[in-house]
């Protein structure tokens, strides 16, 4: 009889630690690791809205978005990130290609975000849409004049012109597109003429480029749309000296996400990809960042430019990527610094 109540009791014992062993699974389950690319003041928000909606926590890494996947790559299996988000989906094309990224099979991505915004896998989906337009100072210049970015090879704009440092991903991600549509031969010659337009006037940040059109250092400037936005909600002023126009089929891009095939926590990852693409997290970035949501059923802030006054290009962001390094090799051979 003793016996069979010691087993008994050790029976409950084990069930007790069986219990708690689940329970720790389930706690460690319930955090992911986030590296992101973008800035910390944009997606942090998103991701705590995220956390108490759903009690899973997050560890944000930041840092750049070619810096995290060069972190990615060098950490091979022992990366501890679950999650990877960045400004650029040609750097996601690159994630998926080294085989770094898990495809996501979701009814939400599905429904919410157009086939050309994701991954032909479904490995990285768009989370936000930013397209490149031509910023101008409309005391000095006419809209007709710059209605596409091959206006700008015109030596008229010679000192005129400002670009950002082609160590960056948006105009890498810009040139990828363009070899893209038009072949290297092409893009080549557009890229020597706006460098040599450009001069000295290669600016570290979007956020300068916008700056400089502003303060009149410069006429025009290729950015991303959101930098005048955000110029303007700070310095409304400036509207009399910067606006921007959107050229027909413009080049575009997209913040987004994708799952690491290591991570040990891809359902939580995959809930956090999911709310980002929801109506909710869509609605986040636009008001956040003036960025346009991926889906198209939600609307951008009222502020914007409405979505049937601009035209995207045709070519899908999957087929950009895998221009992206021909792009990095050709800005380098033309001496776009």
């Amino acid at each position: 009889m003793r016996k069979f109540f010691i087993s008994k009791k050790l029976m409950i014992m084990f069930l007790a630690v069986a219990l708690l062993c689940a329970n720790v699974g389930m706690a460690i389950a319930q955090e992911l690791v986030v590296y992101s690319g973008r800035g910390e003041r944009l997606i942090k928000p998103v991701l705590d809205e995220f956390t108490k909606k759903t009690g899973i926590k997050i560890t944000l890494h930041s840092a750049g978005t070619v810096e995290l996947l060069n972190k990615l790559l060098a950490e091979g299996d022992r990366t501890p990130a679950d999650v990877y988000l960045t400004v650029d989906a040609g750097t996601l094309e690159r994630a998926r290609i080294a085989g770094l990224l898990q495809p996501i099979k979701s009814e939400i991505i599905t429904k919410n975000i157009p086939a050309p915004m994701r991954a032909i896998d479904n490995s990285w989906t768009g989370l936000s849409l930013r397209m490149r337009v031509i910023a101008y100072n409309p005391q000095k210049v006419k809209p007709e004049e710059i209605k596409t970015f091959e206006s700008l090879m015109n030596p008229k704009w010679k000192g005129r012109l400002g670009i950002r440092t082609g160590s960056n991903v948006y105009p890498q991600s810009h040139t990828a597109m363009m070899i893209a549509e038009k072949g290297e031969a092409e893009t080549e010659k557009f890229l020597k003429a706006v460098v040599a337009n450009a001069g000295d006037k290669i600016y570290p940040s979007d956020t300068r480029a916008v700056e400089a059109v502003a303060k009149g250092e410069v006429d025009v400037a290729i950015v991303n749309h959101y930098y005048v936005y955000g110029h303007l909600r700070k310095t409304p002023d400036d509207s009399k000296t910067l606006a921007f126009v959107v050229p027909p089929k413009t080049t575009y891009n997209v913040s987004g996400g994708g799952i690491l095939k290591t991570s040990k926590n891809k359902e939580a990852a995959q809930k956090l990809i999911e709310f980002m693409a929801s109506d909710e997290g869509q609605i986040m970035f636009a008001e956040e960042n003036r960025e346009y949501p991926v889906n198209p059923k939600v609307s951008a802030h009222e502020s914007m430019l409405k979505r049937d006054k601009f035209t995207l290009s045709t070519t899908t962001l999957s087929t950009m990527g895998r221009h992206m390094m021909p792009a990095i090799d050709l800005i380098d051979k033309v001496g776009y610094r």
